[in-house]
């Protein structure tokens, strides 16, 4: 027979033994104590945080024969022992991940209507319920609004945004919040020491860090570990089961990071990946030591830094070397790093890169303007002022005209308008126009830096003025089509949703045909033609099945769906050759942060790209 796994062996069974969710605790004994237990509730929150042991106190609790409503559930009465034992008969739970079709709404729905064999009251328990059908979901709405007044019903979900909000409003709601580390390491060490297994200090804290809040996958780690070692578990079993790096790798990074030492920053990454350690266990240790600095710096507050004892004079020393804006770059940067380093072919070279930027990027709140903007709004979120006309342009034989007054809101001193302090740019240049002016205004003459007026220039000798600085000089070519790059702009856009979207598109597509979400593992969006995705395939094997009319219907369906629109798909195995044309260069342009942070400031799209050529 197998042995009980701990999880289950230590499933609190009254109230004072569940760790955390106090907030759910004390609402829930007021109204038992009170008997205003409503008849149905909805339980929301990540994984292995409580939401089905509450759910089984719950259905002990209005079942328990104890006198006192206070000390309910007790756990040992015949009721509460049969519950815990799971052989009562008028408490069901059902997983909805496998019990989804309005078939089975309608066969619970004909049961509860039977009174109760055993018990008091008949309780339902629907784990993961956001998996149900919505004509599961609607067949239920009655019945959760009115409910015989014999049986309760408790919905539980990770995901309650897919829950609709015809079944939120039937339902009392309460959030489960994940366990902080403290109180994962407390009842580590309780259950260690019921269980005579012996810890090495600092283990539980590393444990609790690598379950991230579940409780349930702390104590499955503790029981690997009891599995792992015999005598005492050290921090180094830890590390080596969970393929995690000790902490004093991520703290000689910091370190490096804080004292501004590149060399020594890249020496400990180096260490790291020389030891065959998890890089991207590594990246999300770096960033919760980080977050839980900067939370630190910003409050003053060790409770909701949320960190072991073994580490608290540790980041106090920290704060005092460190500033919020350097952490808010840094925890940005690392952050975007578990794609990366799970995809690159490099090893462990996207780590190396972003501690190299890290340390020689400024950290900066926001980009301070676009990168050589063409045409831009006179004032941030203030209203462009119509253009002004220009003269027509004088024979090459005309005098130039005397200056004007400058008008009085231009108070720009002259050195803003050189060249000379444009920030360095390897890429093209992007013209953006601000939205509700046309393209054609927005774009400037060849001879004037954006902003410039001729009337802002002083008075210099004719001879200086007459030729242009060579550096401002650009070959004269055709403008572009506004149709076009507004096209390929909107292209673009839709192309970032999906990509922002498509993991959620792939869950989505597995209730209705697990095969098609698995070939959809093998592709990934890369262009949108109009109304049509092209998907770009790992192999023809793919392409071809994914192709197929089903298949290729039923993703259409779900990106349509999350797009809001009518889109169809193309599959391709060839990844296209770099574009040089408009589009291409949008495209490309659009990935740059810079570039992208000034279309947000400014509330622009691209125009044209215009490349330096000397």
């Amino acid at each position: 027979m197998a042995a009980q796994s701990l999880y289950r062996k230590w499933r609190s069974q009254t109230f004072d033994e569940l760790v955390g969710q106090e907030h759910v605790v004390q609402t829930l004994r007021n109204a038992i104590v009170d008997e205003r237990v409503a008849h149905a509730y909805l339980f929301t929150g990540p994984r292995g945080v409580g939401k089905t042991s509450m759910a089984r106190l719950l259905s002990k609790a209005v079942n328990c024969l104890a006198p006192d409503p206070a000390q309910r559930p007790c756990g040992t009465c015949p009721a509460c022992v049969s519950i815990a034992e799971g052989r009562a008969v008028d408490v069901i739970e059902m997983d909805a991940a496998s019990n989804t079709s309005v078939e089975d709404a309608r066969e619970l729905i004909e049961r509860v209507q039977f009174r109760p064999a055993e018990l008091r009251t008949k309780v339902y328990t629907i784990d993961e319920c956001h998996m149900l059908s919505t004509a599961a979901f609607n067949a239920l709405l009655k019945t959760l609004e009115e409910p015989p007044d014999h049986a309760i019903f408790i919905l539980a979900t990770t995901e309650v945004h897919k829950v609709p909000a015809t079944i939120l409003s039937r339902c009392q709601r309460f959030t489960f919040t994940r366990h902080g580390i403290a109180s994962t390491a407390v009842h580590l060490r309780r259950v260690a020491e019921a269980e005579a297994l012996a810890l090495e200090e600092g283990v539980p804290e590393a444990i609790a860090r690598a379950s991230t809040g579940s409780m349930r996958d702390a104590l499955g780690v503790l029981e690997q570990l009891a599995s792992f070692t015999t005598g005492t578990i050290g921090l180094a079993e830890v590390h080596s089961l969970l393929g995690m790096t000790s902490a004093a790798e991520v703290y000689a990074l910091i370190e490096a990071l804080l004292d501004a030492s590149m060399a020594d920053a890249l020496r400990a990454i180096n260490g790291v990946a020389d030891q065959g350690a998890d890089l991207r266990q590594f990246a999300r240790d770096l960033v919760e030591r980080l977050r839980a600095l900067l939370l630190l710096l910003a409050s003053g507050d060790q409770a909701l830094a949320d960190v072991g004892a073994d580490e608290v004079q540790l980041l106090a020393s920290w704060a005092s070397r460190a500033d919020i804006p350097r952490l808010l770059h840094w925890i940005k940067l690392f952050s975007g790093l578990d794609y990366q380093l799970r995809t690159t072919p490099y090893g462990h070279l996207p780590l190396e890169l972003a501690v190299v930027e890290a340390l020689v990027t400024p950290a900066v709140a926001a980009p301070p303007a676009s990168p050589r903007a063409t045409a831009t709004p006179s004032a941030p979120r203030a209203t462009p002022p119509p253009a002004r006309p220009r003269p027509a342009a004088p024979p090459q034989d005309a005098p130039s005209p005397a200056p004007r007054p400058a008008p009085p809101r231009q108070e720009a001193p002259p050195q803003h308008v050189t060249p000379s302090v444009e920030p360095p740019l390897a890429r093209a240049e992007v013209a953006a126009v601000v939205h509700g002016e046309d393209a054609a205004q927005a774009a400037p003459e060849p001879h004037l830096a954006p902003h410039s007026i001729p009337a802002q220039v002083p008075e210099q000798d004719p001879s200086a003025v007459e030729a242009p600085p060579p550096t401002l000089a650009r070959p004269a070519r055709a403008p572009r089509s506004p149709d076009e790059a507004a096209a390929a702009n909107a292209d673009f856009s839709v192309l970032e949703q999906i990509e922002h979207a498509w993991e959620e598109i792939k869950r989505d597509v597995r209730p209705k045909s697990p095969t098609v979400q698995a070939l959809l593992h093998s592709v990934r969006p890369v262009d949108v033609e109009g109304a049509t995705i092209v998907l770009l395939a790992s192999s023809a094997f793919h392409k071809e099945n994914l192709e197929k009319i089903a298949n290729r219907r039923l993703v259409e369906e779900v990106i349509s769906r999350q797009l809001g629109g009518t889109y169809g798909i193309r599959c391709t195995i060839e990844a296209r050759a770099e574009v040089q044309d408009l589009r291409g260069k949008i495209r490309e342009a659009r990935k740059d942060d810079l570039v992208r942070a000034a279309m947000n400031i400014f509330e622009a799209h691209i125009v044209d790209i215009e490349t330096d050529e000397g």
